[in-house]
């Protein structure tokens, strides 16, 4: 895992179906100790998360459980080690670790061909319950939608001082105990962001306003609109909301950069045992049955 993104303020809007559902952040999000735990019980987690956006009864629930268990049994036996053999790459690096621009940038993206990959083979699975709701199903998950949007708003309009706990406990859980030039860089992160959350939160509206249109008016090729809508919600983007997020991305891999130019020997140490650990994790998990 990426400092850049282990300690970025902000991942991209996700549409907050899928979103909730960033498998590698919410691994990584984990401590070490209780990863296996956790992902023992990431099947539950998704199932009642998305029925509460779909809110679904009898053998429409019975589906949505039966397809929750076949995503899960497909990233622990596909994803998993993909994972693992990326953090020991990764942990063979860090003795003469590379933080430019290019090598961070790699490492990013990498982590976003990750997410593509689940997030595809989830909307697959998902997509054909999605297009069978009726017309009350579907005002009731434009309405979830809606709620939840207006949650998340509220949250990051007061959160600031939160954001930046989560910055510096994402980083300890990596390096250990921060320095004090650390802790200074992650305050000037968290002070100087361009993030701006009402405007995110009106990209989510755009978003979920086009897909709930879509799934109700089906138009000629609706599948296919809403399934790249679940993948690729980025497509809804624009030029000055892209603009944001290349900045914050660009702000991420600086402060990543300045964190890894400035490690001691024994964060050294602690980063390379955090990612072998996850790693071997993974390989354990990825051996079970479901």
């Amino acid at each position: 895992m990426n400092a850049s993104n282990s300690l970025s303020l902000t991942a991209a809007p996700l549409p907050r179906l899928l979103g909730a559902f960033i498998l590698l952040l919410f691994l990584f999000g984990t401590g070490c100790s209780s990863v296996r735990l956790v992902y023992g019980h990431l099947d539950w987690w998704m199932d009642r998360n998305l029925n509460k956006y779909l809110d679904l009864e009898g053998a429409e629930e019975d589906l949505l459980s039966q397809r929750v268990d076949e995503f899960h049994r497909w990233h622990r036996q596909t994803q998993l080690p993909r994972y693992a053999n990326y953090l020991e790459s990764l942990a063979a690096d860090v003795d003469a670790p590379d933080a430019s621009a290019k090598k961070l940038a790699e490492i990013e993206q990498q982590v976003d061909t990750f997410w593509h990959a689940s997030a595809t083979m989830l909307s697959d699975l998902i997509l054909p319950i999605v297009i069978q709701l009726d017309d009350q199903q579907i005002d009731r998950l434009a309405e979830n939608v809606r709620e939840e949007r207006e949650k998340s708003l509220e949250k990051w309009e007061k959160s600031k001082r939160k954001r930046e706990k989560e910055m510096r406990k994402q980083a300890e859980r990596w390096l250990g105990d921060l320095t004090p030039e650390q802790d200074a860089m992650i305050d000037h992160q968290v002070a100087s962001t361009t993030f701006d959350p009402k405007r995110r939160d009106a990209q989510r509206q755009l978003w979920s306003n086009t897909f709930i249109t879509t799934l109700r008016n089906k138009p000629a090729g609706y599948e296919k609109k809403l399934r790249d809508l679940l993948v690729n919600p980025q497509s809804l983007w624009s030029p000055d909301y892209q603009q944001m997020q290349d900045q914050l991305r660009q702000q991420a891999r600086t402060l990543t950069a300045d964190i890894l130019a400035s490690i001691t020997p024994e964060q050294r140490a602690h980063l390379k045992s955090s990612l072998l650990k996850f790693a071997a994790d993974f390989r354990i998990l990825a051996a079970q049955e479901h």
